[in-house]
């Protein structure tokens, strides 16, 4: 709340970044309960599930069904579909999974320097099948992350905890490189 109240008040503006599943869910209930200048804020997803935005894997539908609900419903909402990155992202709520993907990057894409290098230009990737579901993907890249000044990565479980723990020497997990991302601060937020 503090960060985006700042950046309202300094930018007239302020930009929210969520990712999908149900890692961020509890902290979104508290942000839509929250009474901030809402219709100031930009809210995007970080990655996205190419399914039918109906569809109960889609992470809009997600964010539609755990969010835009109270305060929150005045925020402007811009999909990942169309979303150009132009500028800095001011908060970014994210879960991750245990094989240590975040976004929809995942171990396979660490020797593709498009999703993971830092000197590459900001955009949203479309990857092939993947994950659970098993379906094409869009996701931010790592440059893209480096323009977000606040990073709040949710670790929901004992085993995501041992993740996070070994994603700090591990550079086959491609939370690995969000951490060590140098324009951002990055904050871990337990909630099990």
């Amino acid at each position: 709340k503090k960060i985006l109240n700042h950046s309202i008040l300094t930018n007239d503006k302020a930009s929210i970044i969520i990712s999908g599943g149900s890692s961020p869910i509890n902290i979104l209930h508290d942000l839509d309960n929250t009474d901030i200048c809402w219709q100031k804020i930009n809210v995007m997803l970080l990655d996205e599930r190419l399914v039918d935005i109906k569809n109960k894997n889609s992470n809009e539908s997600n964010l539609k069904e755990n969010f835009f609900k109270n305060y929150s419903k005045s925020a402007k909402y811009q999909s990942i579909r169309s979303l150009k990155i132009d500028n800095k992202i001011d908060v970014a709520i994210m879960g991750f999974g245990i094989d240590g993907h975040f976004a929809s990057i995942f171990p396979c894409h660490i020797n593709d320097k498009k999703f993971i290098d830092v000197t590459k230009e900001p955009m949203i990737l479309k990857t092939s099948q993947m994950g659970k579901p098993h379906v094409n993907r869009l996701t931010m890249n790592l440059s893209a992350f480096s323009r977000v000044e606040n990073i709040f990565i949710v670790i929901n479980s004992e085993q995501k905890l041992k993740v996070i723990k070994e994603a700090k020497k591990n550079i086959k997990l491609p939370i690995h490189y969000l951490l060590k991302l140098k324009n951002s601060n990055i904050h871990t937020v337990l909630d099990f």
